[in-house]
């Protein structure tokens, strides 16, 4: 990205903050010059003139960037040290969140989509129903929210802070235009991806997006990620603050041998994976849903972690041995590492730490997990299922053929099949005169009313905690004031406006950090086939 530093030609003199340009001191009347190449300066129509100071990106410097795992800043002992302590801290970090993937699972199940929801009978014939109160909402959450933040036109809005002028709106609209783009067109993956991620985020409470960009493909790329595969420590309390962060990462082996190509990860001699890695509860409950089951690992599936954490490396002449964000990339199998990179910006003094991947909340809670619909209304909606199933379980029983016989009352060489208003005859027991004293139905009661009333309550409470604006003008007429039918809108939407606004949140997230890419590899995307109306800068 480009500094601007303004420089008055009228006036003989430098303008302080431009680095190495600080005149030394002459002596009085002494003139001085100023020695810049062309190429640097551009004069603006006043007649000022604009220096140019590029930031280094990957592209410029590759020596910032590169894979300190195949330098010399860690030798293979310490890097051995290092994949087993932080394999090991996954493992806790795995450990310490079992509890919030069995709801994440309950979840899953609940929806109903894997016909395996827990609760209701066991007989024979019993009701395997299940209201449709959590998939309903997760539905309509998702419909609604994609419409929020993927308008046809693309999601990206312009905004000038301060002062308006012909030049800010100018660039304004250059970035509006590229980014709207490059995530309509560019990164196709885009919109199916964001929807992926939507529709578990009302299950999960909280879900991911991760960016990066393809060397191969030119392009910025991304990937949802479900809750299950990032794992934050016990004391973390926000994401974004938390001193490490692990994203399970289960790859092929050819999407393994591509990396290597690439540089990303470094080629070391490896085991093809024979079996498949463990999958985490709700993985195991969204195969159902999706009619999945695990095969012999014939692509050679292998785990990696992709550690987001804090390092001291005293052999780092960029971090000084000081306490500095990288990222660690390890693979499980081999219990080595393959990558290891400096998660700051190249001649940022402060080493604030890069974003890359991107959290979507539900309902914010206390720690740094939000919460989702199992612990809104996962007991209503076991409720719920397990009314509905009663109910149809005792209209079944009431009208199936059950009876007690007396015992020793056989008619031996009988067999009837009696159709619907036929009307058949048996032989009875000798000294029986009457059927019913051969058998007797069982006296099972008819589905209850109060039983169906409490499942109308329990649908009602359960809505009531997403209500939507249609349920609340539901009853209204044609004869209901507009201010009152406003009123109405505006208080049903109060729930979904107040998610929608994080989710915006977490958008201007994302296009910080395709910002960051786009200033990094605009000229490298700019190879390939894009748009020539589309006039955009790495100043921009």
């Amino acid at each position: 990205m480009a500094t601007e530093f303004p420089i008055d030609q009228e006036a003989d003199r430098f303008i302080p903050g431009i680095p190495g340009q600080e005149p030394e001191e002459e002596e009085e009347g002494a003139e001085l010059e100023l020695v810049l190449d062309d190429s640097e300066l551009e004069e603006l129509p006043d007649g000022s003139v604009v220096v140019k100071m590029n930031t280094q990106g990957p592209m410029e410097n590759e020596d910032f960037y590169q894979n300190l795992a195949d330098s010399d800043v860690l030798d293979s002992y310490d890097l051995s040290v290092m994949a087993m302590k932080y394999i090991e801290l996954a493992e806790k970090d795995k450990k310490a969140r079992e509890q919030r993937d069995k709801q994440y699972e309950e979840g899953i199940r609940r929806t109903g989509l894997g016909n395996d929801a827990p609760g209701g009978a066991n007989f024979n014939g019993a009701s395997k129903v299940v209201h449709p109160v959590m998939a309903e909402a997760c539905v309509d959450f998702a419909a609604r929210a994609i419409k929020e933040l993927f308008p046809p036109d693309g999601p990206t809005k312009t905004k000038i802070l301060g002062d308006v002028t012909e030049d800010k709106v100018q660039i304004a609209e250059r970035k509006r235009d590229w980014f709207n783009w490059q995530i309509t067109e560019q990164i196709e993956e885009f919109r199916d991806e964001e929807e992926q991620m939507l529709t578990q985020l009302p299950l999960g409470g909280s879900q991911f997006l991760k960016f990066w960009y393809d060397e191969q493909k030119r392009r910025p790329c991304m990937q949802f990620l479900p809750i299950d595969n990032i794992l934050l420590p016990y004391s973390s309390g926000n994401f974004y603050t938390s001193p490490r962060v692990t994203e399970v990462d289960d790859i092929s082996e050819y999407e393994y041998k591509r990396r290597i190509s690439s540089g990303l990860y470094r080629d070391v001699s490896y085991i093809r994976a024979s079996m498949d890695p463990e999958q985490t509860a709700p993985q195991k409950a969204t195969d159902k849903v999706e009619g999945k089951s695990p095969n012999d690992n014939e692509d050679g599936t292998r785990r990696m972690y992709h550690i987001y954490t804090w390092l001291e490396l005293e052999d780092d002449k960029y971090s000084k041995g000081e306490l500095a964000p990288y990222i660690l990339m390890i693979d499980e199998m081999e219990n080595e590492i393959v990558g290891l990179y400096r998660n700051w910006e190249e001649g940022d003094e402060t080493m604030t730490k890069l974003d890359w991947i991107v959290e979507y909340k539900f309902i914010p809670w206390r720690g740094a997990y939000a919460v989702g619909l199992p612990h809104l209304i996962g007991g209503l909606s076991a409720a719920l299922t397990g009314a509905l199933r009663a109910l149809l379980d005792s209209a079944h029983i009431n009208n199936a053929a059950t009876m007690l016989k007396l015992k020793g009352a056989k008619v031996s060489g009988q067999s009837q099949q009696v159709e619907v208003t036929q009307v058949a005859e048996i032989e009875a027991a000798p000294g029986v005169d009457d059927i019913r004293k051969v058998a007797m139905p069982m006296p099972f009661n008819p589905p209850s009313p109060v039983l169906f009333q409490l499942l109308g309550w329990l649908t009602t409470s359960a809505k009531g905690v997403v209500t939507t604006a249609e349920e609340k003008i539901a009853d209204v007429n044609s004869q209901t004031p507009v201010g009152t039918t406003q009123a109405l809108i505006e208080q049903g939407a109060a729930v979904f406006s107040s998610i929608h606004a994080r989710l915006h949140e977490s958008q201007a997230r994302v296009l910080k950090i395709l910002s960051r890419i786009n200033r990094w590899y605009l000229d490298d995307m700019r190879r390939t086939e894009v748009v020539e109306d589309l006039e955009v800068k790495r100043e921009d």
